[in-house]
């Protein structure tokens, strides 16, 4: 199953709302390269063309700073998709597009839990 479907088959049960992430709504600044950061945009913007229209570059560069924020303290991908915030402004940001962000931030920004996305 590639990444992208097990990511959003695990999402699509979550309740996907809110700001409780483990490290609290987005404290914790990200320590990647703006190569990094880059290749993570570049990675969302070819998978969900259309994600630009309802999030920022700064607003996923965020989200997905807060998907290794909270893996690194030892949450499951599942809670991750539980606790990332996804409500902000007037459009949620669907499972799908959770799913291509969260896996683009593991990638891209956080390569150490790739094994946390084929489990």
């Amino acid at each position: 199953m590639p990444k992208r479907r097990l990511v959003a088959a695990v999402l699509m049960g979550a309740t996907l709302a809110g700001c409780g992430t483990l490290t609290g709504c987005g404290s914790s600044r990200s320590t990647t390269s703006p190569q990094a950061d880059q290749a993570f945009l570049n990675s969302v913007y070819s998978q969900a063309p259309d994600i630009g229209s309802y999030r920022s570059g700064p607003q996923l560069l965020s989200l997905g700073q807060v998907v290794c924020s909270d893996l690194e303290s030892g949450a499951s991908v599942e809670e991750v998709g539980d606790r990332v915030p996804i409500d902000e402004g007037n459009i949620a940001l669907p499972p799908g597009d959770l799913g291509i962000v969260i896996s683009a931030a593991v990638d891209q920004l956080c390569p150490k839990f790739h094994k946390l996305l084929s489990e």
